[in-house]
């Protein structure tokens, strides 16, 4: 029997064998960068926007004035003392609200109380004509948060006299005995005095003296040398200048108010000042104390339709606008560190407060519940708590306010 040896088995070179198979096109790599380069274009063009938005809305400076701009509402009807109003071209989102406010037209002011919504959109409220012509069918009027139009003496009957401070404006009203005691107030983003005439009220039958002080960028005060709102990083120099001045006249012990952006001077204040050892209490009014939290909320509605930007876009236009117009997020954030709460703080804060979240003050609350009192007001709107519920938010503060004056 021939055993044949087996054939030789075909040698194939593994190069031979890779340069003859096709080759597969890596389509998901163009596919990937695409989809990359669209995300981070889309992540840009939102995050410019967003930071165009910041500046324009955010940071403007547009000084609050005492001629406000008829253009809230106007009037259907009077009468007797009842006010029926349509909607107008700037009317704001308290126009149905069932809280008071002031109202001004061109040779009148009022007070206006809760409104009744008609079916046809219009509302009616009680009207109480302070000064000037009752006004008439088809006017324009401005409805005002700040309810009392004017200064001390014409809206409350107080005695008061205007100081300047720091090159800005001020009202002083001394309290109704001679106390070494003083409430400073300062107001909102844009706002002006009148914001805090309600306060002075109060603090008047405290007990104690009030000061309701300008600061930069405002009407008849320095600007800032940035042009922009700066959220307490320069402003609180013009409180602590305010702060001397009540010293320097024998008011040793001093109550601080911030409404708002207000509220963020505070706190700056209360972080950075030498003379922070003069205050024994704080009062906060919806108070602005992280930046970042407001422009996400603002984001939450910021595309057309009321569509909110994702939250990496958010992020984006921080950090854009930082770049844009010098914006330190973390030096206008008072919530991250409130190491400068070292006082007993009352806040008061609307539930429906649709520019600062109430969940802010809560964060506030949270982190020093010795020192910190939270009175939520349901429905109310921002910086709105007093027009509400004027006799709660009058009496919760002349309460907090009179040890001051002891």
């Amino acid at each position: 029997m021939t055993v044949r040896p087996a054939p030789d088995r075909p040698r194939i070179e593994v190069g031979t064998l890779l340069e003859d198979a096709p080759r597969r096109p890596h389509h998901w790599r163009w596919w990937a960068a695409a989809v990359l380069t669209l995300v981070v274009a889309a992540h840009l063009a939102g995050g410019w926007y967003l930071s165009g938005r910041i500046g324009a809305e955010v940071l403007a400076v547009t000084p609050g004035t005492t001629t406000p701009a008829f253009d809230d509402a106007r009037v259907v009807s009077l009468e007797g003392d009842l006010i029926t109003l349509r909607r107008g071209t700037d009317a704001g989102g308290n126009f149905e609200a069932p809280a008071s406010y002031g109202l001004a037209w061109a040779g009148g002011t009022g007070h206006v109380g809760p409104a009744s919504v008609n079916p046809d959109g219009t509302v009616t409220r009680p009207l109480d004509l302070v000064k000037g012509a009752p006004p008439k069918a088809g006017q324009g009027v401005a409805m005002e948060r700040a309810y009392y139009l004017g200064d001390p003496a014409s809206t409350l009957g107080l005695r008061s006299r205007t100081v300047t401070i720091a090159g800005a404006p001020a009202w002083f009203v001394p309290a109704k005995a001679s106390v070494a005691a003083v409430a400073i107030f300062v107001h909102g983003q844009n706002g002006t005095r009148a914001d805090g005439l309600r306060f002075v009220a109060a603090a008047h039958r405290a007990g104690l003296a009030a000061l309701v002080i300008s600061y930069r960028n405002d009407a008849g005060a320095p600007a800032d040398p940035s042009g922009r709102l700066q959220y307490g990083a320069t402003e609180w120099r013009d409180l602590d200048a305010a702060v001397a001045w009540a010293q320097a006249h024998g008011l040793r012990r001093v109550a601080l108010a911030g409404q708002s952006m207000g509220g963020a001077i505070v706190a700056s204040f209360l972080e950075h000042s030498s003379r922070r050892g003069a205050v024994s209490r704080v009062f906060l009014d919806a108070p602005m104390l992280s930046l970042s939290q407001v422009v996400s909320n603002g984001a939450g509605s910021a595309l057309p339709g009321g569509l909110s930007l994702p939250g990496s876009i958010v992020w984006t236009g921080e950090q854009l606008a930082g770049l844009r117009y010098g914006v330190d997020w973390a030096a206008v954030d008072y919530l991250d560190d409130t190491s400068w709460l070292r006082v007993p703080t009352l806040v008061t804060h609307g539930t429906a407060d649709p520019v600062v979240p109430v969940s802010g003050s809560e964060q506030l609350r949270d982190a020093a519940p010795k020192l910190v009192t939270l009175k939520e007001f349901p429905r109310a709107l921002h910086a709105e708590s007093w027009n509400f519920d004027m006799f709660r938010w009058d009496d919760a503060v002349v309460a907090f306010l009179r040890p001051v004056a002891r």
